[in-house]
Formats: C-alpha cells, sequence, structure tokens
C-alpha cells in the first residue's frame, strides 16, 4: 500500500515557507519532493529538493537546485551504502556518513529518527553529509540525537567538527556547525518535524 503526505512548515524567526511531500510505496522506499523560500540577506534564495531512499529511510540519493540572485546551482549526491559521490565525484572524506542533513529545511532531520531504532534516553552521535546554503556544499559534521522522556520529543545537539568548510557563511540566523547548538525537536507518529525551535513550526499537514 502507497502512503503520502504534504507537511508544510513556517520559518519563526524571518519569512520562509517549507513544504515537502513524503511517498512510500508498497515496498517500504521514500520519495521526497520538496520546495523551501526564504528570505537572505533581503534577496529571496529559493531550494527544490528531491530525495530518494531504501526502506527504513536509508539515504540513497538527493536531487537539489537553489536560485539566488539569477543563478543557479545544482547537486546531484549519492550514497549506495559503501561510498558517496557529489556531482560526479568521490568523496571520501564522508565515508562515515549514513544520512544527509540540508541545512534551512526541518525535512532531514527525519532520517536518523526514522532509520535507528530508538529507546527512551537512547543517545546516539551521527556523522552527516552536511549540505550547506546557497551553493550546496558538502561538508562532513558532527550531530547527536537523544530520545527524550516525552513521548516524540528528541534533544539535537551540533557537536564538534574540524575547521573547513563547514565554517563558511551561514544561513543568516542559521546556527553553524560549531557553536554547541542545541534544539528539542517535536516529532510525530512519521518522525516528521512539528517544532524545531527557533527556526520551524509545522504550520500545515495531509
Amino acid at each position: 500500500m502507497e502512503n503520502t503526505r504534504t507537511v508544510a512548515w513556517a520559518w519563526q524567526e524571518q519569512p520562509g515557507l517549507d513544504v515537502a511531500t513524503v511517498r512510500e510505496d508498497a515496498r517500504g522506499r521514500i520519495a521526497v519532493s520538496g520546495h523551501m523560500v526564504t528570505a537572505w540577506d533581503q534577496r529571496v534564495l529559493e531550494l527544490t529538493y528531491r530525495l530518494s531512499c531504501d526502506p527504513g529511510w536509508v539515504f540513497r540519493r538527493l536531487s537539489a537546485q537553489v536560485k539566488l540572485d539569477g543563478r543557479l546551482r545544482e547537486l546531484d549526491l549519492r550514497h549506495d551504502g559503501e561510498g558517496w559521490l557529489a556531482n560526479g565525484a568521490v568523496r571520501t572524506d564522508l565515508v562515515a556518513a549514513v544520512d544527509i542533513d540540508i541545512m534551512g529545511t526541518p525535512l532531514t532531520n527525519t532520517l536518523p529518527i526514522r532509520r535507528v531504532p530508538w529507546t527512551l534516553g537512547a543517545s546516539h552521535p551521527f556523522t552527516m553529509a552536511y549540505v550547506q546554503l546557497p551553493d550546496l556544499i558538502v561538508v562532513p559534521v558532527r550531530q547527536r540525537y537523544t530520545a527524550l522522556p516525552a513521548t516524540g520529543r528528541f534533544l539535537y545537539e551540533t557537536l564538534p567538527t574540524p575547521p573547513g568548510p563547514a565554517d563558511s557563511p551561514q544561513l543568516p540566523g542559521y546556527h553553524g556547525v560549531n557553536d554547541g547548538f542545541q534544539a528539542e525537536l517535536e516529532v510525530d507518529a512519521d518522525g516528521l518535524v512539528v517544532t524545531y525551535p527557533p527556526y520551524w513550526r509545522r504550520s500545515a499537514s495531509a
């Protein structure tokens, strides 16, 4: 049986909206299509993204485009379970990563939450293939998720990451990857974010 959900998140600190449609086929394979628009230094940034995951939300491919100042940036990111390719280039620096995290959208927080079996109080560190905006640069970034006692709540933390491209300019008002950021995420039964303070709050779901 195929299941489809469409979710919209509103940015809380500046104008912005992210809408994603999640489709799960009868074999459990996941396909996501999303569109995020937000203010970027008094300009408009537009992100479109498509994800493919194996059953269990195991990441396989991302196709992403960013439009800003009339310039189009594109990324084709793939993981076959053994290695990573970014726009056709082998990325050995991502070897420890299984999941991706796209800056500026709460959709990709679902991947580790759905992929890993959780018990209350369990805490897991992850290396993420972190996709930065606006240039769609991909860098390895360390994060940790902890399942809190309240149902559907996770503590999300950034962990120290070696200096490098991950220290490049960030989305205005958005946390960096080395600033010890923490947030208590609320997710629904499907692992999709409901609230991600101080950035995102779900505004609609169908």
